[in-house]
This record gives structure tokens, sequence and C-alpha cells, in this order.
């Protein structure tokens, strides 16, 4: 499983990969749009309903809410949009329109024309991992800490701690569950700083807000999981293939490390530019001396 993991850790700087399609839920309907080469369709339309940045060479682009844009030959979605929710029903709506929901699995994926773009929550959990325990090296402390905040999820705690260890055995990786509840997020995070964390770290939404705030108010700094997705990478492939008449229609899609979609990049800033840097070094390193 770890070499697997770091197999992907490799190609963090490498740029992007192939997606790999998930074949448990891949149906036999597929939704194939050829690209426009007509005199007065020069360019493939685009519609894009979320925060999302998309830029192909021969295509058009147009931002806007999902039901304006339904029309464009492909319209991607973000899971944080209001429209994720009626992507269904817009599929029926539009039938020659392929929609793609960007960083979340359709549910289920049985309409040829709606497609799910997943980035692996897990990975980007190994990816903090990595960050924190880079953070943290070399502490004058005895016992280097670092802590995961928020409601029990123990997949992502193990993928963080694998990812922590992967960089140095010596890290002590804390937890503090919680309810979904700010208050009891932000007091989740407040203990594991009393408790001697030096990086905190947390899912996401309100919950991880609260747990960033409990750190800053110490000076320290806060991780999420979404500083480690680049949802506008995958979204940018998806485009790219669909107007070359390329479509996984009827799928869920995974954008995992290889392809780019996942990366360490932009992130807290009381995490100084070297030690981001040295993280993605470590990453590679990992990688090549498992490998050979």
């Amino acid at each position: 499983m770890r070499l697997a993991l770091l197999a992907c850790v490799a190609l963090i700087a490498a740029g992007c990969g192939t997606a790999h399609v998930s074949t448990a839920t891949t149906v036999a309907a597929k939704a194939r749009l050829a690209p426009a080469t007509t005199a007065t369709a020069p360019e493939y339309q685009v519609g894009i309903d979320g925060p999302l940045s998309v830029s192909v060479p021969g295509v058009h682009v147009e931002y806007g809410p999902a039901e304006r844009v339904a029309d464009d030959q492909l319209v991607l979605i973000s899971a944080a949009a209001p429209a994720a929710a009626r992507i269904a029903t817009l599929a029926t709506e539009h039938p020659t329109t392929l929609f793609v929901l960007v960083d979340a699995p359709a549910h289920p994926p049985t309409q040829g024309n709606v497609e799910g773009l997943v980035l692996p929550e897990d990975e980007a959990a190994l990816l903090a991992g990595i960050l924190a325990a880079a953070t943290v090296q070399g502490e004058a402390t005895q016992t280097a800490r670092v802590g995961w905040a928020g409601p029990e999820e123990r997949s992502l705690l193990a993928a963080f701690t694998r990812g922590v260890h992967d960089v140095d055995g010596r890290v002590q990786v804390l937890h503090a569950w919680s309810s979904h509840v700010p208050a009891a997020c932000k007091e989740a995070g407040l203990s594991l700083v009393d408790a001697g964390a030096s990086v905190v770290v947390a899912h996401g939404g309100i919950c991880a807000e609260a747990v960033a705030d409990a750190a800053h108010e110490q000076d320290l700094p806060a991780l999420r999981l979404s500083d480690f997705e680049l949802p506008s990478v995958a979204a940018t492939t998806v485009v790219r293939d669909a107007a070359a008449g390329m479509t996984h229609g009827g799928e869920n899609v995974v954008f995992g490390i290889a392809t780019g979609a996942l990366g360490i990049g932009t992130v807290d800033p009381r995490i100084p530019t070297a030690t981001v840097v040295r993280a993605r070094t470590i990453a590679a390193t990992l990688v090549h001396g498992a490998t050979g």
C-alpha cells in the first residue's frame, strides 16, 4: 500500500498524467461528443458553474449558472455550486450536453451524459502528512507533534499518519475527534495545541475553519485537504479530452496525484516557502528510494 501511494507522489512535480477510470462505476452508456469543425462553430463550447479556471486552445469557455450554460456541449459544475444537487435533472433536460460534476462522484453515475470527477481524499491526506512532518522536522522540542482534528474519519487519519511517518517516524501524530459543530471543532484544535502539536490538520468546511482559528490564535499553521486539491487541473484535462472527442459519460473518473490534480501547492503562509519546496523534494526522494 505504501509503495503504491509513494509511486504516485513521485509525479507531484512532473505534471499531469492519465486519469484512472473507476471500473466499479462504469456503465455501458457513453456520451461521445465530437469536437466542432464547421465554419459556423469553430470552437468547442464549454460552460462552467463554480470556482474553476480552464483555458484550452480551440475551446470557448463561458462562466455562469448551470441553467444558463446548459446548452453548451460540455458543462462543468463544481461540487460546491448549488447546481451540483440538480445535475441529474439538468442532464435529463439537456440530453445532448455532457455534465461533469467536479470534485465529487456522481451518485449513481447511471446517466450517459453525466460524469463524476473524483479527487481522492486519502491521497490529499497523505500529502498533508508529508508537509506537516517536513514542517516540524528539526524542532528543538524532544518530541515533534502534529495533530488531526474533527469528525472521526479513521481512514483519512491513517493516510495522514502514513505521510507523516514516511518523512520521519519520530514525529508523533495526535488526534482529537469532535462533532461537525464549529465550536466543538475549535475545542478539538485547541486540545491538540495544548498537547504540543505544532501543525494541525482538518478535513474541510466550517469545521476546518474553526480548527484553523484555534491554531492561528497561537500563531501555528493549519492545513485542510482542499489545500492539496487542484480541481481546475482535472477540469482542464476533461475539457481537453472532450474537445478531442474522448469523454467518460456514465462513469466516475479518479484524478489522483499522478495526474497533477493533487499536489503540495499554496498552503498556510505560516509555513515557509522553503519548507513547502523541501516537502516536495522529500516526497520525490521517498519514491525514488522505494522504487530503486
